[in-house]
């Protein structure tokens, strides 16, 4: 997890989903690296020294607006997408809203945001597009219908666009975290019964022993986005202390 001091220095970066978690990890990691990174996020984080555009990835129109803003000042780089939620439920208990809900942020939003940077990157022949996909989209899950859905159509989205992307000299790859320690995961723990026992739980079913850190997952996006990864393209990237290794 070392930094590689000046690995993107120059580069403008934009993380949708930046202010907290894994992508305000992934903020941080880049601009240690020299990167001028911008967030596009629904909410401002606390502090930091990251230019930051509201929107929701949700709209196409906030995503345009958060890209045409990075091209205003210097041509986009990398984007970085880490905008996602979590929905428990099987396939029969999951209503109609929150299939739409998780569908459209997990999968479409996706979507939204590598269409608005290959606009841009395509004709300039250069850039790197890297999504936080799950090791959900790589292996079903009981309990996680609209989930799995979600982020295994991202797992093969991110295939079939780094093929037609791939001429035009723009790479796009994914990460496919396991459990990791960040506001969403502490906010699903604190609702158990026992969050306790259920974090301990988490952690014993990790072959690892311990659930992922945001630095860990910022540390493998770091290096997709990089030149070091030029030639990797339409990967999923497990970085899951070897849950899909079972």
């Amino acid at each position: 997890m070392s930094i590689v001091a000046g690995r993107f220095a120059g580069r403008a970066v934009i993380v949708v989903g930046g202010a907290s978690g894994i992508g305000a990890a992934t903020v941080s990691r880049l601009r240690a690296e020299g990167a001028r990174v911008w967030i596009a996020d629904r909410v401002e984080p606390d502090g930091g020294d990251a230019l930051f555009i509201r929107g929701d990835i949700t709209s196409s129109d906030d995503v345009d607006r958060a890209v045409a803003a990075v091209e205003a000042t210097a041509p986009l780089d990398v984007l970085v997408n880490c905008a996602g939620l979590p929905a428990p439920g099987t396939a029969a208990e999951t209503d109609d809203p929150t299939w739409q809900r998780l569908i459209d942020v997990n999968l479409s939003g996706a979507f939204r945001a590598t269409r608005a940077a290959l606009r841009v990157m395509q004709p300039r022949r250069s850039g790197s597009i890297v999504h936080v996909a799950s090791d959900a989209g790589l292996v079903g899950m009981a309990g996680q219908a609209a989930y799995c859905a979600g982020k295994g159509g991202l797992v093969h989205f991110v295939r079939a666009a780094a093929l037609d992307a791939a001429p035009h000299g723009v790479r796009i790859n994914c990460v496919a975290p396991c459990f990791v320690d960040t506001p969403m995961m502490r906010a699903w723990i604190a609702g158990q019964a026992d969050p306790v026992a259920a974090r301990a739980d988490i952690d014993a079913e990790q072959p690892i022993g311990r659930v992922g850190q945001p630095e860990e997952i910022a540390a493998a996006i770091a290096f997709l986005a990089s030149h070091e990864a030029n030639f990797v393209t339409g990967v999923a990237l497990p970085v899951d202390g070897g849950v899909t290794a079972r």
